[in-house]
């Protein structure tokens, strides 16, 4: 049975697949038929916790990486609730939306989150070896460099081929985002982008690799960052590992699809990935383009015909702000810091999409912990924006309150919230890298600048 004979069903056909396993009898007693029914959002919830975990666990890895690779000012000691790692993980684990979205039975956390988060683990060295493995290897090997450039162990085997295999890995676990949902597939440069770096410093010599880990971050800089992004589209496509990642993605997406609609037809491909880009809604949208949906369905629907090629054209308008937005970050961010770049793309890809929902919002949560150590949150700006977002959530929820429950109508006051809205998320998007103090910075909330007015002050 296909799963889209329900209406409503944009999913893969692979979850529907997943779920009725708890309607077999083999798999679950007649004593346990009665409680399957929450087997789906038991599953929600549970992926929901993992992925709170791999951010715990990615916050200690980047916190080692910037205390030099976990030597002794590493303590292994308990996990304290004052430690930075675990507060800013609680931002994920104990965010009241996240957890109202799974337990309401949405999979986002299981067909988008987990994926997602399990790339970028990999991507980043997260989930190679435990703390106590990886302490003896940093102890006990000693590296020495060839007549090509590359690093080479006392047993005389490329250190490439970890890069590589992360890029592997990496790149199967997006594909499979891909394949649950389409938006993922705006990450797929930003990876490229930083495996192309990570490539070309295993292959450079010692000198030449620790003048580009001491190089600040450049986003301050446009014409720098122009020249930055020429290189790298100029070298993008020829580091084996940005290749391999290009590869095994778009292998493994493509291969789940076509296993998709030849099981289930072409309804897997058009409903389940097509129909996001399609979209159209202007029920429950946040999106400031919810209006402009409204009044052209309406219109539509009063004439009996179909859409002129003008107004089919005016709907690809939104995407051209989110591809310059996506280029500019993808290569101007992501090769020195790809956890930020992937927030700061999703945030801006939510900001400015035709549909913005409640389970949008989850899609850059899960990131936002992974790259707030690097940003000043204590700042009169910062305060400023936060406040600013929640003044217009609320005024949205207001209004759409009076137009939905009350019978308002409030078209044009729930339509001038969403402008309010937009306005307050570019805000904050750009407070938050204003905020930035970037990938080399030591301690948490301490900006580069004022360290570095601090070293002159003591010389």
């Amino acid at each position: 049975m296909s799963p889209y004979g329900r209406h409503t069903y944009r999913y893969t056909p692979f979850l529907a697949s997943l779920l009725s396993f708890s309607h077999h009898r083999w798999a679950f007693p007649d004593m346990m038929l009665s409680s399957s029914r929450y087997f789906g959002r038991v599953l929600f919830c549970l992926a929901d916790v993992f992925c709170g975990y791999i951010v715990v666990r990615l916050r200690r890895h980047q916190r080692r990486l910037r205390r030099g690779g976990g030597e002794n000012d590493e303590v292994r000691t308990a996990p304290s609730f004052s430690s930075p790692d675990l507060i800013h993980a609680l931002w994920w684990m104990y965010n009241p939306l996240p957890i109202n979205i799974c337990t309401r039975g949405s999979a986002e956390s299981l067909v988008v989150l987990l994926p997602v988060l399990a790339s970028v683990a990999f991507a980043l060295g997260g989930c190679d070896i435990d703390d106590d493995a990886e302490r003896t290897t940093t102890t006990t090997t000693t590296t020495t460099m060839t007549t090509t450039g590359k690093e080479e162990d006392e047993d005389g085997k490329s250190s490439s081929y970890p890069i590589l295999a992360r890029a592997c890995l990496s790149g199967i676990f997006h594909g499979i985002g891909m394949h649950a949902k389409i938006y993922p597939v705006i990450y797929t440069v930003s990876f490229m982008a930083y495996f192309s770096r990570q490539g070309e410093r295993t292959m450079m010599p010692t000198r030449t690799t620790k003048a580009t880990t001491t190089t600040t971050f450049p986003w301050r800089h446009p014409t720098r960052i122009a020249r930055l992004a020429i290189a790298w589209v100029r070298r993008l496509f020829f580091t084996p590992c940005s290749i391999a990642f290009l590869l095994v993605s778009m292998g493994t997406a493509g291969t789940l699809t076509y296993l998709a609609v030849r099981n289930y037809g072409r309804e897997a491909l058009d409903e389940g990935l097509l129909y996001h880009l399609r979209r159209v809604d202007h029920r429950h949208n946040y999106s400031m383009y919810w209006y402009w949906i409204y009044l052209a369905r309406g219109r539509a629907e009063s004439t009996s015909s179909a859409a002129p090629v003008w107004s089919r054209l005016a709907g690809l308008v939104p995407l051209v702000p989110q591809v310059l937005i996506l280029g500019f970050s993808s290569l101007g961010i992501a090769p020195y810091d790809l956890t930020f770049a992937l927030f700061c793309q999703t945030f801006a890809f939510v900001a400015f999409n035709k549909v913005i929902t409640a389970q949008y919002f989850v899609w850059y949560l899960c990131l936002l912990p992974l790259c707030s150590s690097r940003v000043i949150w204590h700042t009169r700006r910062m305060h400023v924006s936060l406040a600013v977002l929640i003044f217009t959530i609320v005024t949205w929820l207001l209004s759409a309150f009076t137009l939905e429950m009350l019978g308002w109508r409030s078209h044009r006051m729930v339509w001038m919230a969403s402008l309010l809205f937009f306005v307050a998320n570019v805000n904050l998007l750009l407070s938050i890298m204003d905020g930035y103090v970037g990938p080399s910075s030591r301690r948490w909330g301490v900006d580069d600048r004022a360290a570095k007015k601090k070293k002159v002050k003591a010389s």
